[in-house]
């Protein structure tokens, strides 16, 4: 009866000591999954501190790339404003030029004609 005793107190005293560190251990991992959700929640806090951020530098490029596209549209248009201008006083000049010597010889024709009658 003595040795069952012991045998039962043994027992006991390892069921404790199996409890003691089933407790110990749970108290490791909710210690180690708070720590797991403590950084999680950092983690998803800078997250969205850094899309933020890559938010705002996407729009601020994208409005400088916007000014930069208009910038060249209109160096663009007055480019091509500018050649429309050169291109009519070339048409201009080439009219002139055709015109002009026309014009000197039909008058110096009269003029040799009234002078041939006149003479």
């Amino acid at each position: 009866m003595a040795d069952e005793q012991n045998e039962q107190a043994w027992v006991a005293g390892q069921v404790a000591e199996v409890r003691r560190i089933a407790e110990v251990g749970f108290t490791d991992v909710r210690g180690q999954l708070a720590l797991i959700l403590q950084r999680t929640e950092h983690g998803e806090r800078r997250h969205a501190e850094l899309a933020d951020l890559v938010a705002e530098n996407h729009r601020a490029v994208s409005e400088r790339l916007d000014e930069h596209a208009k910038q060249i549209q209109a160096a663009a248009e007055e480019r091509a404003a500018e050649r429309s201008r050169v291109q009519t006083m070339a048409d201009n000049a080439k009219r002139f030029s055709t015109w002009v010597p026309i014009a000197v010889s039909l008058l110096f024709g009269v003029i040799g004609i009234a002078l041939k009658t006149w003479a």
